[in-house]
């Protein structure tokens, strides 16, 4: 079969298993606090606003990470990620956008694999891709790892094609470089920064080898990345009137990268750093290609290992490494940890360049006559294992994550509410996220709007701003969910 349609159908795979994670598993509904409030940010914009005027009342409404400042709300972090998430939320099927760029992120690494090495490692580590229990995860999620994922692959391979095409004098490849590390660095910027680092010194080297040549290619990048990455700076500006604002630190001050008593919530050491590292490394090994360890090491470290040191090693190898070393050392420097159900999530944009170096591995052992044998047979049983032991329960862990699953929303549209108010019960933030996601960012223009149940003057004053409203309480945990209230009744 030829390679192109061998990839295809790798893109095809790719997007449809990550349709099946986002409704199988997922529901196509969000569950952590990232997943909230990026969908809502991609309302606002959908409404074709940057900022949303804060309710007359936003506590019953709030959001987690949802900033408020000067009677407006928005979401703390860069716009990136939610402006792709925008056109899902138009469209009505937000989960597409992670779910094709999943399908886009296996092309990138197959383009990159392809024209470093040869078509068989492209085609090698975009199965490994495919089928990476961290990469499935995440594209069945509303966060923002698999776009940026997807764009520093594809950055990957667009810089190393504008490199390599430097003296014909077209420029397509410069363009798209500077245009994907933009939409990077507006939607994952310290992400992009680690990923990036090497690429810019390497360009560095470059140019100063042979300014002449390689001006017209990085000047047209940079041109691009800031024209792209300028989205970051302009969303702060509209939304808090200073293009320099960390909007991370006006949800929780202490939310920065650095060591020091300011940074994190009890502050962020070195030895804080060594423990959020050796806390993921292991969970990132484990997702990174859902291989067993053996006798205290990872499969997926030797296969990255062969890669890198088994005979006819290339620096293409070695270069390959610096991405990913660098993001792990740039997330040392923030003061949580990432590893969970998802893998380490922090350390995502890394795999799909460890993924190619561990080809190199395989496919190198399998040159040799036992080593084929060794991989014919050990691969799919590895495969296997990931499958069975690592993603597998993973899926069973992701269903009603947080308890947060469509069953409330599936009791509210039986019961057929229109133009209503619905306060919930809310013991935890998760029981009204399991419907807080249904709220219009302007929350007159919901057909159902929905309220935190706050107490007596809490919900007085939400139906005195809404008082043409039917009035409900809904409580997941009573035998009767969904009761209505008097509008005049003092709800508790």
């Amino acid at each position: 079969m030829r390679p192109t349609r061998v990839v295809g159908i790798l893109c095809v795979a790719s997007f449809i298993l990550a349709a099946a994670m986002a409704w199988g598993v997922f529901e196509a509904i969000p569950h952590l606090e990232d997943e909230h409030i990026n969908l809502y940010q991609a309302k606002v914009f959908a409404s074709g606003r940057i900022t949303q005027p804060a309710p007359p009342h936003l506590e019953p409404f709030a959001v987690p990470f949802q900033v408020s400042l000067d009677g407006r709300v928005f979401s703390k972090y860069p716009p990136g990620y939610s402006l792709m998430l925008t056109l899902g939320v138009l469209i009505g099927q937000p989960w597409m956008v992670n779910a094709l760029a999943a399908a886009l992120g296996v092309l990138g690494v197959y383009l990159l694999g392809r024209d470093l090495f040869d078509r068989g490692t492209g085609l090698l580590a975009a199965a490994l891709g495919t089928i990476s229990p961290m990469y499935l995860m995440l594209s069945g999620t509303l966060l923002a790892h698999s776009v940026t994922l997807t764009a520093l692959i594809l950055f990957a391979w667009a810089f190393l094609r504008a490199l390599r095409n430097r003296e014909s004098r077209h420029y397509p490849h410069a363009w798209l470089a500077g245009g994907l590390m933009g939409l990077a660095l507006a939607t994952r910027p310290w992400t992009a920064f680690g990923v990036g680092l090497p690429f810019a010194l390497g360009a560095l080297v470059v140019f100063v080898r042979g300014p002449r040549e390689t001006w017209p290619i990085f000047s047209r990048m940079a041109l691009a990345f800031m024209a792209v990455g300028s989205l970051w700076p302009l969303y702060n500006l509209a939304a808090t009137g200073s293009p320099l604002t960390n909007t991370y630190r006006l949800y929780w001050p202490y939310d920065t990268v650095g060591f020091g008593p300011q940074h994190g919530p009890q502050g962020h050491t070195p030895l804080k750093a060594w423990y959020n590292l050796n806390h993921d490394l292991p969970i990132f090994a484990e997702t990174l290609l859902g291989w067993p360890s053996v006798l205290g090491v990872s499969l997926t470290w030797v296969a990255i290992g062969l890669g890198l040191l088994w005979p006819d090693r290339r620096r293409s190898e070695m270069l390959l490494l610096l991405p990913a070393l660098a993001l792990i050392a740039a997330q040392t420097g923030y003061w949580a940890v990432g590893g969970g159900l998802y893998g380490a999530r922090y350390y995502a944009e890394a795999a799909p360049f460890l993924w190619i170096v561990a080809s190199r591995g395989l496919l190198k052992v399998g040159a040799r006559p036992v080593g084929r044998v060794l991989v014919k047979v050990v691969l799919p049983l590895l495969v296997a294992w990931g499958i069975l032991f690592s993603l597998m329960p993973r899926f069973e862990e992701g269903r009603g994550l947080y308890g947060i699953t469509r069953q409330d929303a599936r009791a509210i549209e039986a019961a057929g509410l229109t133009n209503a108010l619905v306060f919930v019960h809310t013991e935890h933030w998760t029981d009204y996220a399991s419907l807080s996601w249904l709220n219009e960012p302007s929350i007159a223009e919901s057909e159902v709007i929905f309220a935190r149940d706050l107490g007596r003057w809490w919900n007085r004053s939400v139906m005195k701003t809404y008082p043409d409203r039917s009035v409900y309480r809904y409580s997941r945990y009573a035998t009767d969910p969904l009761v209505g209230l008097n509008p005049g009744s003092e709800s508790h």
